[in-house]
């Protein structure tokens, strides 16, 4: 029987914490590799069917954590790019970000946790997305949207940070907010 973090996927916690699931020299045996893997590669009870999840969100949000580690040394999925999250409103990324937040968009339901709906993003570019894209957000129109980052110039960044910074701008989300 493999650790309780073997058991839940979560094998840099066990590496951290105990030797029993992974080979060394006093247990040459890994334990992990005799079981068989789930459908979903991870080790474990099968997941669970959408309907048949108590808290969705909550759930949704775990699996994502599971399928795309934040490593806080790492940039920001979003800097140096524009055209980041996808939706109505996309955004210019940062310049300078690290991986602070995981942000599911164009598509906000956390259960949605495909390749490229999920990103790893710094918490200024996590909370100017919403700021523009929640306002307005459509699930099923935003399905549709794509989501096609691209490289921007360091003249494009500056300039939406000085965006940001405007009381005008500020204005203007405010007041979109309140319709």
């Amino acid at each position: 029987m493999p650790c309780h973090y073997c058991g839940r996927g979560l094998h840099r916690e066990c590496l951290t914490r105990c030797k029993t699931c992974h080979p060394s020299p006093k247990n040459p045996k890994n334990i992990v590799s005799a079981l068989k893997p789930s459908s979903t590669g991870l080790v474990g009870r099968p997941l669970k069917e959408l309907d048949a999840m108590k808290d969705v969100k909550s759930t949704g949000r775990k699996r994502a954590a599971l399928l795309y580690p934040l490593d806080k040394n790492h940039p920001c999925e979003w800097r140096g790019k524009k055209n980041c999250g996808g939706g109505l409103k996309p955004i210019v990324g940062c310049l300078d970000g690290f991986q602070r937040h995981r942000h599911h968009g164009p598509i906000k339901n956390p259960v949605h946790n495909e390749q490229g709906n999920v990103h790893r993003i710094c918490a200024t570019c996590h909370n100017r997305w919403h700021a523009l894209n929640d306002p307005i957000y459509n699930e099923q129109e935003y399905m549709k949207l794509p989501h096609s980052p691209e490289d921007a110039t360091e003249d494009e960044i500056r300039a939406a940070d000085a965006w940001w910074k405007l009381p005008e701008a500020r204005k203007a989300l405010q007041d979109v907010k309140h319709e």
